[in-house]
């Protein structure tokens, strides 16, 4: 098992959201997104049911930029 931390991000009830987690999960049996919907626990399949399930609307997950990274 490993931990990766991402962030979720999108707009619920009209309203800008933004959710850094970590999720745990093995990378050989499992994607990222299987371990958010999890984390969550959903039967849906994919990241994009998720966000319809929860209410979330131009949602999407990214990696949390490093600190010390530059642009």
């Amino acid at each position: 098992m490993t931990q990766e931390r991402i962030i979720i991000e999108g707009v619920v009830e009209g309203m800008k959201f933004s959710k850094t987690m970590t999720v745990a999960l093995d990378p050989e049996t499992e994607s990222i997104e299987d371990a958010i919907i999890r984390f969550f626990n959903s039967q849906v399949h994919s990241f994009e049911e998720l966000a319809v399930s929860r209410g979330w609307k131009e949602s999407y997950w990214t990696y949390p930029l490093e600190d010390g990274l530059a642009l």
